[in-house]
């Protein structure tokens, strides 16, 4: 397994120039959801997951492989990869239509299926405690009022991530 050290390595190379959601370095939202999940006596397996767990994306530029070439084993990129959410448009633009015939206003219809779709693939992390915890960790921390900024805090859209985030977490269960 890969100790937590080179995790953090990898990831504050992967994650160079990149900011978080207050404006920081983005290695240190992701530090601080493996200083949550220290807290808690998670293990350092979920803690390296987290850290990690933002790693291949079009912003990182990374693949698969060139995560496991940096040194990261096969399974943890595997579970990397499922821990990346890809919204499903076509889904929601179907759901939110749906809503909208019942007479949902069309924002209110969007955010509602943008909610569940985003809940349905966390529930698909149920099934591995590992990933559970660290996407948990990882909700759990951007709801901290860090990561929203004052003038958003009464935003529709920052009560609806926020919304999104709490079924989330009660979704996963952990």
């Amino acid at each position: 397994m890969l100790s937590y050290q080179d995790a953090y390595k990898i990831a504050e190379s992967v994650h160079q120039g990149q900011q978080d959601k207050a404006g920081g370095p983005y290695i240190d939202f992701l530090q601080n959801v493996a200083d949550y999940l220290k807290n808690k006596g998670e293990s350092e397996d979920v803690q390296v997951l987290a850290i990690l767990q933002d790693s291949i994306t079009s912003a990182t530029k990374k693949t698969p492989d060139d995560m496991i070439k940096m040194g990261v084993p096969a399974d943890m990129v595997d579970l990397i990869q499922k821990m990346t959410y890809h919204k499903n448009q076509a889904w929601i633009d179907e759901y939110s239509c749906h809503l909208m015939e019942k007479g949902v206003p069309a924002e209110d219809a969007t955010y509602d299926a943008r909610e569940k779709d985003f809940v349905r693939f966390v529930e698909t992390l149920k099934d591995n405690p590992t990933a559970a915890k660290a996407k948990s960790a990882i909700l759990n921390v951007l709801m901290d009022d860090k990561y929203i900024h004052r003038q958003e805090r009464r935003e529709l859209k920052t009560k609806f991530r926020l919304k999104k985030y709490k079924a989330a977490i009660q979704a996963l269960g952990v």
